[in-house]
C-alpha cells in the first residue's frame, strides 16, 4: 500500500492528507494554486507553487516532504517557505482502511524577518480512519504550535463519493480547539473550517480541483480555491 499527498489536497488543505495505491515505490508531485489555506486560514495571500516526494514500503510504510510558497516568514517583506516533513503508517484492516503518523513543518526563513520565540516550526502526530466513502480523522500538537506557546488539536470527517472514472466530489468538516488554535481567531476561540469541491485526476498524473473553503470564523467568507497538478513516479 502506497500513501502519498494528495496533490489537490495539499493545495487546498495544507495539512496531512494522504492517499492510498496498490504499488509501492517513489513519486514526485508538483502543483500551483490560486491561494493556499491551511485549516481554513490564509497562508500565501494569493497563488503559491508547491510539490513533494514519497516513499511508501510494502509494509505500509511512508515517508516523505512537501514544500510551498507562503506568504510570511521570509525576506522581502514575507515571502518564505513551508517544508512538512512526514512519516508514518497506513494499511487496511478488512473494510477499514488506517493511516497514523507525524509531521513536522518547517519554515526555513523565519530567521530573516522577525525571528518568532516560540518558533513557528511545529511537530505534530495524526490518525485517521476510513470506511467506503467517509473518514474520520485527528491531529495533535503536543508542544507549540507556529509561533504560539500552546498546545492543539483536531477532529475532522470526510466524505469522498466518484462522479466518474476520474472524478470525485470531496467534502470535509473540522473542529480546530486547543489554545494554539484559539491564538488565531479574533475572539481568541475554537473555530471550524471545511472544505467541499471537484476533484479530478487522469491516468497520466494530471489533476485539478475547484473548491469551495471557510471557516466559522466571524467576517471570514468562503474562498474559491482552483488548483491544478501533476504527479509520477520514480
Amino acid at each position: 500500500m502506497e500513501f502519498k499527498r494528495s496533490v489537490i489536497s495539499a493545495a487546498v488543505l495544507g495539512a496531512t492528507v494522504f492517499s492510498g495505491s496498490a504499488l509501492a515505490g517513489t513519486s514526485v508531485n508538483l502543483s500551483v494554486t490560486s491561494d493556499y489555506l491551511f485549516r481554513g486560514l490564509p497562508q500565501s495571500g494569493g497563488a503559491a507553487v508547491q510539490g513533494g516526494i514519497d516513499y511508501a514500503a510494502d509494509s505500509g510504510f511512508y515517508l516523505g516532504a512537501w514544500a510551498s510558497t507562503i506568504g510570511f516568514g521570509g525576506d522581502g517583506g514575507g515571502a518564505g517557505s513551508e517544508v512538512d516533513l512526514y512519516m508514518g503508517f497506513g494499511g487496511e484492516a478488512g473494510a477499514v482502511g488506517y493511516d497514523f503518523g507525524a509531521i513536522y513543518y518547517l519554515y526555513t526563513e523565519e530567521d530573516e524577518v522577525d525571528m518568532p520565540d516560540p518558533s513557528y516550526n511545529t511537530i505534530e502526530v495524526y490518525g485517521s480512519l476510513a470506511i467506503g466513502m467517509f473518514s474520520v480523522g485527528a491531529y495533535f500538537a503536543p508542544d507549540t504550535y507556529f509561533g504560539v506557546d500552546d498546545t492543539a488539536y483536531g477532529v475532522s470527517l470526510g466524505f469522498s463519493a466518484p462522479i466518474s472514472d476520474m472524478a470525485s466530489f470531496d467534502a470535509s468538516i473540522q473542529q480546530n480547539g486547543g489554545e494554539g488554535n484559539e491564538a488565531f481567531t479574533p475572539d481568541g476561540d475554537a473555530y471550524i473550517d471545511y472544505s467541499f469541491g471537484i476533484s479530478a485526476e487522469s491516468e497520466s498524473g494530471l489533476s485539478v480541483g475547484l473548491a469551495f473553503v471557510g471557516t466559522d470564523i466571524d467576517d471570514d467568507d468562503p474562498k474559491l480555491i482552483v488548483s491544478g497538478g501533476y504527479a509520477f513516479d520514480i
